[in-house]
């Protein structure tokens, strides 16, 4: 696997040349958080078209067909027409709970995602106690699906 700690620290050198070490520190988070928001969306789409495809096989069906080449465009196609549908809003519920529910959901993903070590020299979170908190950081999303129920 290649060793991805040798270019970070290329390019914090490269950037700290440049710009105040602050400054420098928060552009590579900037950047590490872009990519992680990157690889978390293209492993969505991938699982979702899985997910319809083996569906459609257990069930004697072809699956997703009519938009694009094999059904690939079906899951933007999907994420455009949730876009465009009338958000309800409820009346007696409490909002700020209720609009804090996604949020959850997502920064739990999220901080999963974070301390995974895809090679070395390219983790976000470097802990001692790397399995227990992602089991810890995994299961705030329960606590969101809770609170939109």
């Amino acid at each position: 696997m290649f060793d991805f700690s040798i270019v970070t620290n290329w390019i914090h050198q490269t950037l700290t040349s440049l710009m105040p070490e602050g400054l420098a520190i928060f552009l590579e988070c900037v950047v590490i958080g872009v990519c992680i928001i990157l690889m978390y969306a293209v492993l969505a789409i991938i699982l979702i078209y899985m997910e319809r495809k083996i569906c459609a096989f257990f069930q004697c069906r072809l699956g997703p067909m009519r938009v694009g080449k094999w059904g690939l465009l079906q899951v933007p196609c999907d994420v455009i027409k949730m876009l465009t549908k009338e958000i309800i809003d409820l009346k007696f519920s409490d909002r700020f709970l209720y609009y804090l529910a996604p949020f959850m959901v997502i920064i739990a993903s999220f901080l999963t995602f974070a301390c995974l070590p895809v090679s070395k020299g390219l983790e976000v979170l470097d802990f001692n106690v790397g399995v227990f908190f992602l089991l810890a950081a995994s299961s705030i999303g329960v606590v969101g699906i809770l609170l939109a129920g």
